[in-house]
């Protein structure tokens, strides 16, 4: 049985606000997090557990849409490699809709809040876990909890210049030169999990007929979430632009976002609707799963590196990722009918955590130009589904 502990964001409308963005968290994370978790160096370290003795297994991961739709398989994959364990999956509320599209793969969605930590570490230790995996690549608040579960074995990052890693039992380096999935893999290797199933999200089907835009219609995905999301956008110019072009193949445009960027994507919508296309804005409608359905009836979706964009490829879409900082060798939209447009400026392609934007250009979107997409789309329109 699939449960929900903690009350979710799962069911609702999508909306991608993200306490990665709150500047005082970050500075408490790290400040507080890394003199927390010094002292834990000096623990002895546990074995790893013989597989026959796991019973309960908890993967933790507490922010972002996308990084936690990376899952998809490797969770299937850690089921077969403990078929009498239960599998919960730890999410924080700003991602527990993605546990949604996970949902057939785990036992349980246990959601946590870093805004109350207290709660979250009881929610944890009362799962009473065998093995905790933290999936984080920064976060000292999901070290801590890992380090806090009373699990009888921890296994998590070792990221450079993070300071995460002592309270773990054993602690595997994270790479920035490897998609994060395969960072996933590496990890889960050393508790006996060999990734084979694709990475893939099933549409749930959850969408009803009588809100599907009408046929054939393309999807623009117009914002970024998290920490200086602004440097992962597009030029609204270039979107008016690019959608002029799909409404040229006889296509319907339809605009999606969260609930808090609704008046932003309405006033994208109107830009657009100016020049003539026919356009809707969805924004704040869709649960993540209805977007899933929504995707893979579009003729295609467009949209920048976000949250939005591995889902796309990951239900099997057209997808046409728009990539600025953001380099694909770490972040790479994953599915068999993506094809990433690449800035054609020079100095970009920094992202590797998310936030090393210190010192380094911000306007990288604006060597994606709008010809380049529709190529792009062109290609992705002799792919069949």
């Amino acid at each position: 049985m699939y449960g929900v502990v903690g009350g979710s964001g799962v069911g609702e409308a999508l909306d991608m606000r993200s306490a990665r963005g709150d500047w005082r968290l970050k500075i408490l994370d790290r400040y507080l997090g890394i003199a927390m978790l010094a002292p834990f160096a000096l623990r002895p370290k546990r074995r790893r557990p013989n597989r026959e003795h796991v019973r309960r297994i908890g993967l933790m991961k507490t922010a972002a849409i996308g990084d936690t739709l990376l899952l998809a398989g490797l969770i299937d994959d850690l089921r077969a490699a403990y078929p009498n364990a239960v599998v919960l999956l730890i999410t924080g509320t700003d991602n527990s809709a993605a546990a949604e599209l996970l949902a057939i793969s785990s036992d349980h969605h246990v959601v946590i809040s870093a805004r109350r930590p207290a709660d979250a570490l009881r929610t944890v230790r009362r799962a009473k876990l065998d093995v905790i995996v933290d999936l984080g690549s920064w976060p000292r608040f999901d070290a801590l909890l890992a380090t806090l579960s009373g699990a009888r074995f921890r296994l998590g990052f070792r990221t450079v210049g993070q300071a995460r890693h002592f309270g773990f039992d054993e602690a595997v380096r994270h790479s920035s030169e490897v998609h994060e999935r395969e960072n996933y893999v590496r990890l889960l290797s050393r508790i006996g999990v060999e990734a084979c199933a694709d990475a893939r999200v099933l549409p749930p089907g959850s969408l009803r007929l009588d809100r599907i835009p009408p046929a054939p219609f393309a999807v623009c995905h117009a914002w970024s979430g998290g920490y200086m999301h602004e440097v992962k956008e597009w030029p609204a110019e270039r979107w008016a632009e690019l959608c002029r072009c799909l409404a040229d193949r006889g296509w319907h445009v339809v605009l999606t976002g969260s609930a808090s960027e609704w008046t932003k994507t309405e006033a994208l919508a109107a830009r657009i609707g100016a020049a003539g296309v026919n356009v809707t804005n969805v924004a704040g409608k869709f649960t993540l799963g209805e977007l899933a359905d929504l995707f893979w009836r579009a003729e295609v979706v467009v949209s920048v590196n976000t949250g939005v964009a591995h889902l796309a490829g990951l239900v099997g879409a057209r997808t046409a990722s728009l990539e600025g900082p953001t380099p694909l060798r770490r972040w790479r939209p994953l599915g068999p009918r993506v094809r990433p447009v690449e800035t054609s400026l020079p100095g970009c392609g920094y992202l590797d955590l998310g936030f090393e934007y210190r010192g380094q250009r911000h306007d990288c979107m604006d060597g994606v130009s709008v010809r380049a997409v529709v190529e792009a789309v062109d290609e992705l329109m002799k792919l069949t589904r």
